[in-house]
């Protein structure tokens, strides 16, 4: 027996991972099975498989290896959202929905994600997986990573003390960033 639901948006819960196996289009979070587009929901209840049907197929001119620039949403203990807003340094409308799994985070070992990244850091990243949706990314080369940010208690401007430290010029906090290589050297207006 199967089930087609109303619209939902990318990232509406569906269920969680007892209720259905995720499917096209689909992924899951803590958990929960969300929609990674817009679309119709696809329930089968005697496969138990939540699927969400797109309302229109669109290429989404982005491809493996591609540079993208965005801005990071969400950050848990293994993944983080980022909505990504710049393309090979071109600016793309509306943003585009990606993910970073911590394996793809460095080549050393991460235990938490909350160590190299937080929510509004402006990273740059290598698309390793645009055939799905969210789009898959990684920060592992030496130009991946935080690219511009502030600080976490005042909200100034910080600078690059050390590979991956940060200290504010106005409170002296110092915060743990993977930052780029290039760190205080990008023109934030011009690529992002």
């Amino acid at each position: 027996m199967t089930n087609v639901d109303n619209k939902v948006f990318p990232s509406a819960k569906l269920g969680v991972e007892e209720e259905f196996l995720p499917s096209e289009g689909t992924y899951v979070e803590n958990g929960e099975v969300r929609g990674s587009l817009f679309g119709k929901v696809f329930i089968d209840k005697e496969r138990y498989k939540a699927n969400v049907i797109p309302f229109q197929k669109r290429k989404l001119g982005i491809k493996r290896y591609d540079k993208v620039i965005g801005e990071i949403i969400n950050v848990g203990r293994s993944s983080s959202r980022i909505n990504i807003k710049y393309i090979n340094n071109k600016p793309i409308i509306p943003d585009l929905s990606a993910i970073m799994h911590i394996s793809d985070t460095s080549k050393e070992y991460v235990s938490s994600l909350d160590d190299l990244y937080a929510v509004g850091d402006i990273i740059r990243a290598t698309v390793i997986d645009a055939k799905t949706i969210p789009i898959q990314l990684e920060t592992k080369s030496n130009d991946g990573g935080v690219i511009f940010t502030l600080c976490e208690k005042c909200g100034e401007e910080v600078e690059k003390v050390r590979r991956d430290l940060l200290e504010c010029s106005n409170c002296e906090h110092i915060q743990k960033r993977k930052t780029a290589i290039d760190y205080g050297n990008v023109n934030i207006v011009a690529e992002f």
